[in-house]
This record gives C-alpha cells, sequence and structure tokens, in this order.
C-alpha cells in the first residue's frame, strides 16, 4: 500500500483495520491486544457500541454551533464536570486537542496574573504548539525561543526534600515574573515518575503564598485512570486549572479546560478567546456520555483494583526476570523500567521488545528513549489481559 503521509515519526509495520475492546486486527487479519488504549484514548475499548450509539445520537442531533452560541449538551456537560471536579467548583470550556488545552491555559494564566513566565519540570511534556513546547522538557527544542520559562527537578522518592526546595528557591528568585507553574501529576514522556503526593501539597502552598497559579496538566491521568476522577484529588489540593483531553474524548479529539470556581469569582477575565470547535455540542455529548458509563459501571473502583492487580503482576515479572525493573503505577497507569547490563542507548533494544511483542499479539509502548515500559490501558481491560500482558514479556529475551 502506498503511503502519502508526511514522515513526522516513524512508523510501526502493522496496518491497523479495526478495534475490538481491548484489541486491535491489522491488515492481515493478527489480532493485538493494546495495552495503551491507542495513544492512551479509547478508554471504554475500541469500537464501544454504546459509544457508537451516543455518536450517532450526536450526530442526528446538533453537531456544532457558533462560538458564542451555548447548546443544552454543552450546559449538561459543564455541569457533570463541575460535579466530577470535587471541592475545585469547576467551570468548564471544551476543546479539541491536549495541546490546544494546554495553551489555552497558560494564555488565560498570562492574562489573569499580568505576568509571562511559567514554571515546569524539566522532563514534562505538555504539546508541541509554540506555548506548550516552550513548557515541554523545559523548552529546550523551542523554536523560536521563548523567554522566562523556569524548569526544575521531578521528584522523586530520594530527591523529594531538595525538589521542594529547589522549586521554593526558583519561585523566590522570580515570582514577579512568574504567572504559573504548570506540572503533570505523573511524568509520562519523561520515564513514568510518580512525585508524591506531599510534593504537590508544597508546591500549591507555595504557589498561593507568592500569587502564582497551579495548572495541572492531567491529560493522560484525568478522566478516571487512576482511580479517582482526577489524580489532584488523591493529593488533597485544588489546583486553579486542570487540563484534561485523551481519555475525556475515548477516541475522539476532546479536551476541556477547568477553572477553579475561585478563581472565576476573585480574578477579572477582560481577555476573549474563540475557536471554531470550541464548547461544541458534539464534543459535550461525548463528554457527557464518559462520566455517565464510568459511573454506571463503577469503573473508579475498578481501575484501582484491577490497578493493583495489574501493579502485582509487574512486580513478579520484575523479581523473576533481570530485564525489568523498578515496577511502579498509580490505577490503571503502570510504568517499569527497562535493564541491560552495559547499555546506555535503550532505542535499539525496545524496537526489538516491540516487534517480539507485536510477534506475540502484544502492542506496547516505550518512553524515555526506551528505557521505560508504560502502560495506559482502557478500563476494560481484563485481569486475563494483564495476564496475558506479563506472560508475553516474560517470555521475551533480547
Amino acid at each position: 500500500m502506498d503511503n502519502y503521509l508526511i514522515p513526522v515519526i516513524p512508523f510501526h509495520d502493522q496496518i491497523l483495520a479495526r478495534g475490538e475492546g481491548s484489541y486491535v486486527y491489522d491488515t492481515e487479519g493478527k489480532k493485538y491486544l493494546d495495552l495503551n488504549s491507542g495513544q492512551f484514548c479509547t478508554i471504554l475499548g475500541h469500537s464501544n457500541e454504546e459509544l457508537v450509539g451516543c455518536v450517532t445520537e450526536a450526530a442526528k442531533t446538533l453537531v456544532h454551533t457558533s462560538s458564542g452560541m451555548i447548546s443544552k449538551s454543552t450546559l449538561e456537560a459543564a455541569e457533570k464536570l463541575n460535579r466530577v471536579s470535587g471541592q475545585m467548583d469547576a467551570r468548564s470550556i471544551t476543546l479539541s486537542t491536549g495541546a490546544e488545552a494546554v495553551e489555552f491555559a497558560i494564555r488565560y494564566a498570562k492574562h489573569i496574573m499580568k505576568k509571562e513566565g511559567l514554571i515546569c519540570f524539566s522532563k514534562g511534556y505538555h504539546g508541541l504548539t509554540l506555548g506548550t513546547q516552550s513548557i515541554t522538557f523545559g523548552g529546550v527544542y523551542t523554536a523560536p525561543h521563548v523567554n522566562d520559562i523556569f524548569p526544575v527537578s521531578i521528584a522523586e522518592e530520594d530527591t523529594l526534600k531538595e525538589c521542594i526546595e529547589e522549586f521554593r528557591s526558583t519561585v523566590a528568585a522570580h515570582k514577579d515574573e512568574i504567572a504559573a507553574a504548570v506540572m503533570e501529576p505523573i511524568v509520562s514522556v519523561g520515564g513514568m515518575i510518580f512525585p508524591d503526593g506531599e510534593y504537590f501539597r508544597e508546591v500549591s502552598s507555595i504557589c498561593r503564598e507568592n500569587d502564582i497559579l497551579l495548572i495541572l496538566d492531567e491529560s493522560q491521568t484525568g478522566f478516571g485512570r487512576t482511580g479517582k476522577w482526577f489524580c489532584f484529588q488523591q493529593f488533597d489540593i485544588v489546583p486553579d486549572m486542570v487540563v484534561c483531553s485523551k481519555g475525556i474524548g475515548m477516541g475522539f479529539p476532546v479536551s476541556a479546560v477547568l477553572f477553579s470556581g475561585e478563581l472565576c469569582r476573585e480574578r477579572e477575565f477582560t481577555m476573549t478567546h474563540y475557536s471554531s470547535h470550541q464548547n461544541d455540542p458534539f464534543a459535550a455529548s461525548i463528554i457527557s456520555f464518559g462520566i455517565d458509563s464510568i459511573e454506571k459501571d463503577g469503573l473508579l473502583d475498578s481501575n484501582r483494583e484491577k490497578g493493583a492487580y495489574f501493579l502485582s503482576k509487574l512486580e513478579e515479572l520484575c523479581s523473576t526476570n533481570a530485564m525489568y525493573r523498578k515496577p511502579r503505577g498509580n490505577g490503571m497507569m503502570l510504568g517499569t523500567d527497562l535493564f541491560i547490563e552495559g547499555v546506555t542507548d535503550y532505542r535499539p533494544y525496545y524496537q526489538k521488545l516491540y516487534d517480539k511483542a507485536a510477534e506475540k499479539g502484544l502492542l506496547i509502548q516505550g518512553t524515555d528513549g526506551g528505557r521505560v515500559l508504560r502502560f495506559l490501558p482502557d478500563y476494560l481491560l481484563t485481569k486475563d489481559d494483564i495476564d496475558f500482558c506479563v506472560k508475553v514479556l516474560g517470555e521475551i529475551t533480547l
């Protein structure tokens, strides 16, 4: 088959034809367990029949309005997002992609605070628009350069106190320049790093003391993946803004930005925002369907329970196979390191691992230069699927 795509990334050999539940099938009819729900988006599985029904009904009812018009479904989705945001008491806007949503959040943060600077993780990922790339990996790849970006280290188990002090000292030196701190609760692209809740509680306190907004990018962690609606709810904090994408659209290009009720009540908004697909009724219908389905099927509790099972199986794998180390996870977001003696460049080894896993019917994904495997499966994944995944990984030699 001819390929007329722009080669922005290398593509895998498989050409997919269809999906069903936790599985996808290529054009040759081969079946694969998809351990990352597409790109962490199809949280209710591929080709979910109830979602297809929702989309069909939405398409027959009202897909799109002008930017200044509000639909019934948009109001309903906003009310549900407010409810699941808990203490945040959120007001929301729906958009299309995670990068667009982060761009919206930082644009408004700079407008509200009348400052230009942003503090971010040195290995965080937020998108590749100019604004989002300025805080992706600390902005080192941004062209043209964006000023007033202040990257800080990510707190791990043995660096918690040092990282809190680094954040505090960075703020002390630049508080008159910094409008917002923008951070992922779990750093995925940077290596599946799970900072302790104490870190975010301290960061939240420092931000409030220094009139800096706290923006959490929950593009991957939000919408139930960690067993709460949002990961921040595990930390006992209330951020000023939350970005949600990927799972919130269940495979469709849908994102949302939540502002805390306090932020909306206490700050002045004089800047308008116009996007062709903001607050679309079609996107709103999908969000409402997702919230209803997660509640109806008890998927928050299920994600915590199945995530714990998945982690226990990864721990067993790491205890018996020296190629895997440091299993970790939070709900249905998990990772483990690859380890091969003397290796510093894991890319070719990860590619071999991917190919051998695919031969056995398993699709995996690596990050941090292939050094880390990450798993963000759909919420309907079964324990048998988890057992199959771990069995395949244990059978592979490199």
